[in-house]
């Protein structure tokens, strides 16, 4: 008779054993190719073990350092301890693949379902994407309904990739046709109106550019309107899933329109609606290296100190070789186009995978791309790759979540900077310009991105970051400090080949076949700058911490709580950070005016002092005009000049990234306003955003000098063939504001930046309106970018004669920019 040896093993140790790494030697039916565990995965499992009984633990390893056995191994070991039921969540079902085929390579039992038998008894792992957990319908239980399915132990993989997904599932968000949006505006509309009357009448005509956010006192004052709104359509499909997660929350959210959407959405996540994960023993949260933490407490309720304590290995060097190369940095005077068809050539060789933030942007790539992806095709496109030479790929607003090991990824190229996802994120970008609180998350995603690529320590890859917002970005505050200590070290081996490089694309190619033919000189040079790197101290930003601490407090409606942990973070602002000061103190506002509204609106006044763009208090604000009598254009720009003295390098990188933000693409109104002021500022001109600081006026006015100025309304988001009646009146009536705010010794040209130069039949423009059509735009962009080079080839020396010859020869003079640069208005024929 055959003996049964199973039986024999049912009590084994490998039901038994609590370490991870014993639990490995002992997985009877591993795949070969797990002979033994990494170094880094070793050292990782050793710590968790000895740390396992803390409820909030944060692991980090490098991009492709094994994080998914590591994940499997500790969840193993939480089921032999009987800290069950145990779960592994992943951002998405591509990835939950991922980790049930590792899951069965390595013997480790796990089910697709958390209520499966198999599950709730602690003899498999539950394996779910994110959005199975966070909604408002979850299977774990959510709310009133208290816990369905408990939670033991859980791992959240890819933690910040997962993070996009919790934030939705935690925001209602309706489309312009939906009844509650039309309900909502309405409520709202007198409001709204209060604080930017042009502005609500582009919300109101459904233009996508146009965002705004609803006053605190209103939304406070109007909680029983909205929620009956709200609670008549909650089983909507569109807002079911969200519903139970923020119903008792509204009171702690803001609500944001823009003319396609609303949003809304809390303040910080509250996680104590998902009582499972919230009461779970054990939270492991594994991402990669990325320095800045803090949002797993300002969303998820993480533990700070043991979030600042993170698990990882004892170096950093565990990850693959990149050059990453910016060539718009290495040559200036390259174009999008001539990059294009680099790539083109190079991807009749080499699988060359484009990331872009947008379908616009995508839209660039669609000519020469072989397949464009999305989330309809992702996992169908990455088999491809994986699998064959396809050429060019281009992947939507896809920076994290992709494994692209080997040949299916030579060539990595990020092309612009990642958008914001939510209408909230568009609202405070504005108020924060490029503070380090929104750089840090550009980075974030950034660096996800450059990951894509190399999965392990023996792959390779060029990464090339294109686009001059993202450079401009990279090139700003201490942006470099806040990647990862291995990218980081990469970027400063890049710099140095980069200042080698002289002659533009074919020298560029040379030194690009060094990395991707695998050169024995290069191998060894990129290895050895990752020797002795080790990870730093994980990054925790003490504005998180108050802002969780005064939203927890807000719920219990300890609001005096929420007041003196914010009023503590403003106090250690300086004024040198006014836009970081004015966002907190606009904060600050809306949990004071639970207490006492007066104060409250007495505070947003202060915030207004320091940050023009937040909400205005209910009595508005005076406007300050623009002085321009004692203006000297030459004078102005030899000024400006002086702050990147010993620096051209800069000053390029700065002027390509505002010349970048000036172009006819959806959803970047703010971006194109902003840099219109920048760009006068450049040119010597004073510059202001009434409408945006002011709630009234133009987009943009320019003071040129002498009383003169530039009113300005930016359309680059309109697709019409013809200027309307309402995009024509906004204009003329910016024209009037002017007209009753300066005096007659003033003079105003109308100028609207649109696509077309020709008005409808019932739009009449102002006298002497000019218009910037996509052609003239971009002829201007030439002269100015032309200009920088001229006056940046002798910055250190020049002198204010130079530099009005500079502007007369490139027509950068007021009136040759009017000339030049702009067209007459049309009517239709």
């Amino acid at each position: 008779m055959a003996l049964d040896l199973k039986k024999l093993r049912a009590g084994s140790l490998i039901n038994q054993e609590t370490n991870p790494r014993e639990i490995f030697n002992l997985l009877p039916e591993k795949n070969p190719k797990y002979q033994y565990l990494r170094d880094v995965q070793a050292e990782v499992l050793s710590h968790w073990h000895e740390r396992r009984k803390e409820k909030d633990l944060v692991v980090k390893m490098n991009t492709g350092g094994g994080k998914t056995v590591v994940g499997l191994l500790l969840l193993k070991s939480c089921l032999n301890e009987g800290i069950t039921p145990a779960i592994y969540v992943v951002p998405d079902g591509y990835l939950a693949t991922q980790v049930e085929i590792e899951a069965k390579q390595l013997g480790i039992a796990v089910e697709r379902e958390p209520d499966a038998p198999a599950v709730l008894q602690g003899k498999a792992i539950g394996l779910i994407t994110v959005h199975k957990l966070f909604n408002g319908l979850s299977k774990f239980g959510v709310g009133d309904r208290g816990i369905q399915i408990p939670i033991g132990s859980i791992v959240i993989d890819d933690a910040h990739a997962c993070m996009s997904t919790i934030e939705s599932q935690f925001t209602i968000t309706l489309n312009n046709q939906h009844s509650v949006f039309t309900k909502l505006l309405n409520l709202f509309r007198d409001d709204l109106k209060r604080q930017n009357e042009a502005l609500l009448l582009e919300v109101e005509s459904g233009d996508p550019n146009a965002v705004m956010l609803v006053p605190f006192w209103v939304w406070n004052q109007q909680q029983n309107e909205v929620i009956k709104i709200l609670q008549a359509n909650s089983t909507d499909d569109v807002i079911k899933y969200h519903w139970a997660l923020i119903k008792n929350f509204l009171l702690h959210s803001r609500c944001v329109f823009s003319g396609a959407r609303l949003e809304i959405s809390p303040r910080c996540l509250p996680i104590e609606a998902l009582p499972s994960f919230v009461s779970a023993q054990r939270r492991v949260f594994m991402t990669a290296t990325l320095a800045d933490d803090s949002i797993l407490i300002s969303d998820l309720n993480a533990n700070p100190e043991t979030v600042a304590n993170q698990i990882t290995p004892k170096t950093a060097n565990d990850i693959g070789e990149r050059m990453i190369l910016s060539p718009q940095v290495i040559d200036p005077n390259l174009d999008d186009e001539e990059i294009k068809r680099y790539l083109q050539r190079k991807a009749k060789e080499q699988n060359v995978v484009v990331i872009v933030p947008s379908n616009f942007r995508a839209d660039f790539w669609r000519p020469i791309a072989t397949i464009i992806a999305d989330a309809s095709n992702l996992e169908d496109t990455v088999a491809k790759l994986k699998n064959s030479h396809v050429g060019l790929v281009v992947f939507i607003n896809k920076y994290d979540g992709v494994d692209l090991p080997g040949n299916a990824c030579r060539i990595l190229v990020l092309d612009g900077l990642p958008k914001a996802r939510k209408l909230i994120e568009r609202v405070e970008n504005n108020l924060l310009g490029r503070s380090k609180n929104i750089i840090g998350k550009q980075i974030q995603r950034i660096e996800q991105g450059i990951g894509r690529g190399v999965r392990g320590n023996d792959d390779y890859c060029v990464v090339m970051l294109m686009g001059s917002e993202l450079i401009q970005v990279l090139y700003s505050l201490e942006a470099k400090e806040m990647f990862s200590p291995a990218t980081r070290a990469q970027l400063n081996l890049s710099d140095e080949l980069a200042d080698q490089i002289e002659n533009g694309l074919d020298e560029l190619d040379g030194t690009i076949n060094y990395c991707l033919s695998q050169d024995s000189e290069w191998k060894s040079l990129a290895r050895e700058r990752l020797v002795g790197i080790r990870y730093t101290e994980t990054h925790v930003r003490s504005i998180a911490i108050a802002q969780r601490e005064a939203f927890e407090s807000a719920v219990i409606r300890d609001f005096k709580r929420s007041v003196q942990a914010l009023q503590q973070e403003v106090n250690t602002y300086a004024e040198d950070d006014p836009s970081t000061l004015g966002w907190l103190n606009w904060q600050l506002a809306e949990y004071t005016d639970f207490i006492n509204p007066v104060d409250a609106q007495l505070i947003l006044k202060k915030a207004i002092a320091s940050n023009r763009r937040v909400v205005k208090p209910i009595d508005g604000i005076d406007y300050e005009r623009l002085d321009a009598r004692g203006l000297e254009q030459s004078r102005s720009v030899v000024w400006r000049l002086r702050s990147y003295k010993n620096n051209s390098s800069k000053f390029q990188i700065d002027v390509n990234g505002i010349l970048d933000s000036l172009k006819f693409e959806p959803e970047t109104a703010k971006q194109f306003e902003n840099a219109m002021c920048e760009v006068a500022e450049l040119l010597g001109f004073g510059s202001q955003r009434p409408e945006n600081d002011y709630g009234k006026g133009p987009d943009v006015l320019w003071a040129t000098g002498n009383l003169n100025y530039f009113v300005i309304e930016c359309k680059n988001g309109a697709v019409s063939e013809r200027v309307n009646k309402s995009d024509c009146n906004q204009l003329t009536g910016s024209v009037m504001w002017f007209q009753t705010k300066y005096d007659q010794t003033s003079t105003c040209i109308p100028v609207l930046i649109h696509p077309s130069n020709i008005f409808e039949r019932a739009a009449t423009p102002a006298p002497n309106t000019r218009v910037m059509t996509p052609e003239k735009l971009d002829q201007f962009k030439q002269s100015v970018r032309d200009f920088s080079i001229a006056v940046a080839s002798k910055m250190n020396t020049i002198e204010h004669d130079d530099v009005y010859k500079i502007l007369d020869h490139h027509n950068l003079t007021p009136m040759k920019i009017l000339d030049c640069y702009t067209v007459a208005a049309k009517g239709q024929n």
